[in-house]
This record gives C-alpha cells, structure tokens and sequence, in this order.
C-alpha cells in the first residue's frame, strides 16, 4: 500500500459477510504502521496498533461477530522512516475460517 497517514484501503463484498477476525501484515522493514482504524460498514470500530515489521500477524477480533458489507482501514500513524505505508497484506477471516 503506497501513501503515508491518510491513506485508506477498502474492502467491499457484494453480500453481507460476518467478519469473526482481521489480520493486518507489514513486511516492510522501513516502512511501519504504528497505527491504524477499522471502520466497517454497520458502524463497529476498531484501533490497530503499530504492526510487526518482520511479517507477523497483528489481529483484531470481534468477540460478537458483525455483518457487514465493507472494511475500511486507515493508517492513522507510521514510523518517522516511512516513505510509504508498510501494510502489506490483510486477511478477513468469517464464522468459518480458521
């Protein structure tokens, strides 16, 4: 994902999707998340802190499983030696995954 604080990404299904977890990946090692928001489309919000450079997973779970439509994701905060955002990878898992 290219851009610095500000930059979204959104992720739109064209049915109702229960999201049971979120999975946010950075593999750029001078380009980090610090910080970042979920937004999905029934209005259920969640913060993201700052994401593991070396490729680990960093996980939002939702305890009571919304349905929605939409994710948005907003970096809201990166290292002071980013040029671009460091997100690499996201992962919406259902009921069903693992």
């Amino acid at each position: 994902m290219f851009g610095g604080v500000g930059s979204q990404l959104t992720l739109t299904w064209s049915s109702p999707q229960t999201i049971r977890r979120i999975v946010l990946y950075d593999r750029h090692p001078y380009d980090q998340v610090t910080s970042a928001s979920v937004l999905l489309s029934n209005g259920t919000s969640a913060a993201a802190g700052t994401l593991d450079n070396d490729g680990g997973p960093y996980e939002i779970v939702f305890s009571s499983p919304p349905t929605v439509t939409s994710v948005q994701i907003t970096i809201t905060g990166v290292s002071g030696s980013t040029s671009n955002v460091g997100l690499a990878e996201v992962e919406v898992f259902g009921n069903a995954g693992p």
